[in-house]
């Protein structure tokens, strides 16, 4: 009996499935949340996106040296000082090489007392062999003075002539004696410059062999990479035991970036190059909620026109177009922003279908910039 009905009741409910299925499939999916545009407070403007930066810009932090990373001193959202330590990469195999290095250093150092030692024992041969110099001339003068006045004497009446050849043999035995003292002072001055050589050489090899030692210890130091200017740790792509590849990445090991200030880069396309003036009032909106905007205060223009490469996203976009990139600060306090997060930015210009006359641009930031408020713009928190 069960059999009976088993199949129709499963044929049934098959039915119904596809049924409900085909239903579901159908139904309309939810609309997307459509977010108000934001609205020019300006009757002529000039509008651009902008990308929210660091004060010093997004500086990608890198190493010179490739290797496993094996300390990472900061995390996400750090602040740091110039000069604080990030990270170290591995320095095992420069620790090997400092090893004999500094016993290289040790080995040389030794010898030096002995060299010196040596030079001054040799040096104390000075004295006594110049003292036989001295007392070897005294003795050839009194010679040849005694042979002087044999040779006034009339021989064989007041000076036997044996006599007169034993003054001269005096003489030639002294003068021998003399050249052998002075040739003794000569060798052991030769063994002093002898033994100065060799401490200026082993004072060399230790100066080469510490060179070395430092030369490592550099190297050791360069391996713990720092940060270059103050500011936050906006990225990190580095953890611990990862290998850290040198030379310019497309995803940095670290991104640090001063934000206690930030910038927009905006950029304004070519065609309205000609319309812009850095003095001009800009207001800067967010993305998703236009009624959060503040007002933008003038830092920079890059001078150079370059082809446009941020993307917005807007279908319409033209990926062709050449833009003039364009700096303006903001207090990060009027309102919370990321750095990386994209502005909708107004900057009042000249109706295009005026005649304007452009100021030569200040070399540096406008004076009335700074002031509060600026536009009557109020500065929300969302």
């Amino acid at each position: 009996m069960m059999r009976k009905y088993a199949l129709p009741l499963l044929a049934i409910i098959g039915l119904a499935v596809a049924v409900a299925m085909v239903f579901r499939g159908n139904r309309a999916a939810p609309a997307a949340q459509a977010f108000q545009s934001a609205n020019a407070p300006f009757a002529s403007y000039i509008f651009g996106p902008g990308i929210v930066e660091a004060s010093t810009e997004n500086i990608a932090v890198g190493t010179p040296v490739s290797g496993i990373v094996t300390a990472v001193y900061v995390k996400w959202g750090d602040r740091v000082k110039s000069g604080a330590p990030l990270f170290k990469v591995d320095t095992r195999d420069l620790q090997a090489q400092l090893l004999p290095a500094n016993a290289k250093v040790k080995e040389v150092e030794a010898q030096v007392l002995p060299a010196t030692a040596r030079v001054k024992e040799v040096e104390a041969q000075v004295l006594p062999a110049t003292a036989k110099v001295n007392e070897a001339e005294a003795t050839l003068a009194k010679a040849e003075n005694r042979l002087r006045v044999g040779g006034g004497l009339e021989q064989g009446v007041s000076i036997s002539a044996e006599e007169m050849a034993n003054r001269r043999f005096d003489v030639g035995i002294n003068k021998a004696i003399l050249a052998s003292a002075e040739a003794q002072v000569v060798q052991i001055k030769t063994q002093i410059a002898s033994a100065e050589a060799q401490v200026e050489q082993i004072n060399a090899q230790t100066a080469t062999a510490k060179a070395q030692v430092e030369q490592i210890e550099r190297e050791i130091e360069l391996r713990t990479i720092h940060a270059p200017v103050s500011g936050r740790i906006l990225q990190m792509k580095t953890r611990l035991g990862e290998y850290a590849q040198s030379g310019a990445l497309s995803t940095p090991l670290m991104l640090l970036g001063d934000d206690a200030r930030l910038h927009v880069r905006v950029d304004i396309d070519e065609t309205d190059v000609w319309r812009f003036q850095p003095c001009a009032p800009a207001v800067a909106s967010v993305r998703g909620n236009p009624e959060i905007k503040t007002t933008l205060q003038y830092v920079r223009t890059d001078p150079d026109v370059i082809p446009k490469t941020l993307l917005t996203g807007d279908a319409t976009q033209r990926t062709d177009t050449r833009v003039l990139q364009v700096i303006y600060s903001f207090d990060p306090a009027s309102l919370l922003l990321y750095v990386g997060q994209l502005m909708d930015v107004f900057i009042e210009a000249a109706p295009i279908a005026g005649t304007v006359s452009r100021p030569q641009q200040p070399a540096g930031p406008c004076e009335d910039a700074a002031s509060p408020n600026r536009n009557g713009i109020n500065r929300r928190k969302p």
